[in-house]
């Protein structure tokens, strides 16, 4: 039982970090890639983890929050195939624009699984609580993406400011995303609090 035990947990964390690599590769990448190339990558990665949590921990993602996932990619695919990016929209710049709406479309899939996996574990949080922790995670994930920004700026072009574009860049960036990440997730847990409130009420008293 402790050797099976022992499999499954190195098969999960080469899965995760399997994951996690090329999820920051993707990152890496994103800014250069043509739209088709961004759009297999993330499909990629999405369906790789829809799989994994299905097999391994039962819990099938809705539809839905798979397609916002890939929509965070596409309006970035989107931004460099137009060209919009330091381009300005009344009185938000494009790259303004992703930086609040990608974390506000990825924040219901963060809280509904994160959610999920607690339950899972036989863990019952308040969902406000869930939520402050989704979002918590979620901006550590966004400063881990000015990092991989940081990288690719600092070390994988000989012409640095490609991608950060002044002093004021990061915390910019980091101040839409928080924003997006608290109104995303809000959305989140008012439909999930709903639904949590229907599901009590048409359950069988006794």
């Amino acid at each position: 039982m402790e050797k099976g035990a022992s499999l499954n947990w190195r098969l999960d964390l080469t899965v995760i970090g399997g994951l996690f690599a090329f999820g920051t590769y993707i990152l890496l990448k994103m800014a250069y890639l043509p739209l088709y190339r961004s759009s297999i990558y993330t499909l990629l990665f999405i369906g790789t983890a829809w799989y994994y949590l299905a097999a391994r921990w039962a819990l099938r993602i809705p539809p839905l929050l798979a397609v916002l996932v890939y929509l965070t990619a596409f309006l970035d695919g989107i931004g460099n195939l137009l060209g919009l990016y330091r381009q300005k929209f009344l009185f938000i710049q494009y790259d303004e624009f992703t930086h609040s709406i990608s974390p506000a479309l990825a924040a219901p899939v963060v809280v509904w699984l994160l959610d999920a996996l607690l339950q899972r574990f036989g863990y019952r949080l308040p969902l406000g609580l869930v939520t402050i922790f989704a979002i918590t995670i979620m901006f550590t994930i966004a400063g881990f993406y000015e990092i991989v920004e940081l990288w690719d700026d600092k070390y994988m072009h000989p012409v640095p400011g490609m991608r950060i574009h002044g002093a004021y860049d990061t915390p910019n960036d980091l101040q839409w995303n928080l924003g997006g990440m608290i109104v995303g997730g809000t959305i989140a847990w008012s439909i999930l609090r709903r639904a949590s409130l229907r599901n009590r009420a048409s359950a069988p008293v006794g």
